[in-house]
C-alpha cells in the first residue's frame, strides 16, 4: 500500500491524527503545533495556521468542528463547514495540555499542566473536575458517552461517570506512566499503553498494554477467577454498606449467614 510522507506536505512531527466521519480523509497537527493539515489520503494541504503552538487537538464526531488548545491558555474552535472560521475562548489558566469533544459535540473537556479539568459548553466553563495533580496527558470518552477517562503525568487513570460528576472518579491505575489509551469497541475495557516506572529486572522497565474493566459485571467476572468464596455478611456490611446482599460470584454459594 502506498504511504504518505514528508514529500506529501507534512512538516516535522505529525500528531493527533483524526479521521473524518466518511473515512475519506484525516486531520493532523504538524510543524511543531503551528499547523493543522487535511489529507485526502493522497495529498495534504494546510487548513489552519497558528501563531501559537497548538499542543493538542480533537475533531468532533460529526467532523464539523476542530478544537485546539495552547500553552497560552486559549481554546480555539474552527468551523470546518465555514472555511475554518475560528472562535477563541480563554481558559482559567495557561499551559493547557489536552482536550476532547464529547460524542454529541456539545461539550469540550480541557485539561491543563496542573491536572485541572474543565467542562466547557460554547467556550464557557460549566464545571471543574479535580483529583489529578499533574499534567493531563489524554482525555477519552467511551462510545456511549456515559463515561470519560483521563490520564495524567501523576501516573493515574481516572474514570468519570458523566451523569454523577459529584461523586469521586474511579481510580484505575496509580503507579505507571500512561502513554496512550482507548476504550474497547464494546466499552467493556480501557486499553492503556504503559511505561512502568518500576524496574522489573536490573536496568529494565516494562512497556506493556494493560486492560482495565470498566463495568461492574465485567470486573466481577474477572475477580471471581481469583477468589475462593463470596463475601460473608459481615464483610458485605463493611464494604457494601446498605446495599442488599448479592451473590456476586455465581460459581460459589451465598455466604450471608450470620
Amino acid at each position: 500500500m502506498p504511504s504518505l510522507s514528508y514529500k506529501s506536505g507534512f512538516v516535522d512531527a505529525v500528531e493527533n491524527i483524526s479521521f473524518t466521519p466518511d473515512g475519506k480523509g484525516f486531520y493532523a497537527r504538524d510543524n511543531s503545533g503551528r499547523s493543522i493539515k487535511y489529507s485526502d489520503l493522497n495529498t495534504a494541504k494546510e487548513v489552519i495556521q497558528s501563531k501559537e503552538k497548538i499542543v493538542a487537538m480533537d475533531v468532533s464526531h460529526d467532523g464539523n468542528k476542530i478544537a485546539g488548545v495552547t500553552d497560552d491558555g486559549n481554546l480555539y474552535v474552527w468551523d470546518t463547514k465555514n472555511n475554518y472560521e475560528m472562535s477563541t475562548y480563554k481558559m482559567p489558566t495557561t499551559r493547557l495540555t489536552g482536550l476532547s469533544f464529547s460524542p454529541d459535540g456539545l461539550l469540550i473537556i480541557v485539561g491543563n499542566e496542573g491536572g485541572r479539568l474543565w467542562i466547557t459548553r460554547g467556550g464557557v466553563v460549566t464545571k471543574e473536575l479535580t483529583g489529578h495533580t499533574s499534567a493531563i496527558e489524554e482525555i477519552k470518552y467511551n462510545h456511549e458517552g456515559k463515561f470519560m477517562a483521563t490520564a495524567s503525568k501523576d501516573k493515574t487513570i481516572r474514570m468519570w461517570n458523566m451523569s454523577k460528576l459529584s461523586q469521586p472518579p474511579t481510580l484505575l491505575s496509580e503507579h505507571d506512566w500512561v502513554w496512550g489509551m482507548a476504550f474497547s469497541p464494546d466499552d467493556e475495557q480501557i486499553m492503556a499503553g504503559i511505561h512502568s516506572v518500576q524496574e522489573t529486572t536490573v536496568g529494565k522497565v516494562d512497556y506493556t498494554i494493560h486492560s482495565f474493566p470498566t463495568k461492574i459485571k465485567t470486573m466481577a467476572n474477572l475477580l471471581c477467577g481469583f477468589v475462593k468464596r463470596n463475601m460473608n455478611a459481615e464483610e458485605w456490611e463493611t464494604y457494601a454498606g446498605e446495599l442488599k446482599y448479592e451473590k456476586t460470584c455465581e460459581n460459589y454459594p451465598a455466604n450471608n449467614n450470620k
